[in-house]
């Protein structure tokens, strides 16, 4: 082999071995960043991670008066089918006419409060109330689902519709009041978050009376 040619093909070694040996460190620090990656996600507190699988077409439609008369319907309905065993009758219709009469939604509107009612392939499913509130926290008056459609991640839609709206308001917290025996929302709010900060009643008149939890979400 001419002196020239040995040069030249020491020359292509050393320059094919760095070639190599960047490529192996290369594949080395992206192995070391995907493992770090995963361990990061692995210890993220489950209850921050809620995504939605929703299999259906859902819309939210702010309450107006074209469409104001669906609350109430709605409202008995899933009424009798969330409280029927921990309310009476006489109670549910009570508190029904009480707080979803039409002057009573729009009065609220008229205060600045969001009413919307959620369809669900185009059939009304569900509403939501909530409001920015004076001390920066959201209040979520009402979050409703009908029975049937509560299985396919729909309360979770709608209930990170309305963090969504405190994190755009630069809200500090968002509060809800829940019945002390409704178990199972009481399940669906800790695990998106959500603390028992106090127990409360409340006097609604009628004899009748709401004994609560108050829980709270800080943003």
């Amino acid at each position: 082999m001419m002196v020239p040619d040995l040069v030249l093909f020491v020359l292509l070694s050393f320059v094919y071995y760095n070639y190599l040996k960047r490529k192996w460190t290369t594949e080395m620090i992206e192995g070391e960043l995907e493992r770090r990656k995963e361990a990061t996600l692995n210890t993220v507190e489950p209850e921050n991670i809620n995504p939605v699988k929703a299999n259906v077409y859902c819309h939210f439609h702010t309450v107006n008066d074209k469409n104001i008369h669906l609350i109430q319907p709605l409202a008995h309905t899933i009424w009798n089918e969330c409280y029927k065993d921990l309310l009476s009758e006489d109670q549910i219709n009570y508190m029904i006419e009480m707080m979803y009469s039409n002057e009573k939604i729009n009065e609220g509107i008229a205060n600045g409060d969001v009413w919307e009612i959620l369809k669900v392939d185009n059939i009304p499913a569900g509403y939501l109330h909530y409001k920015l509130e004076e001390d920066n926290t959201v209040f979520l008056s009402k979050i409703y689902l009908k029975e049937d459609t509560q299985f396919k991640g729909i309360g979770q839609l709608m209930l990170n519709r309305v963090v969504d709206y405190a994190i755009d308001k630069n809200a500090k917290a968002v509060h809800l009041t829940v019945n002390k025996n409704n178990a199972k929302a009481i399940r669906f709010y800790e695990k998106n978050g959500f603390k028992n900060i106090e127990s409360k009643t409340f006097d609604i008149g009628n004899g009748y009376i709401m004994d609560d939890f108050i829980f709270q979400k800080n943003i």
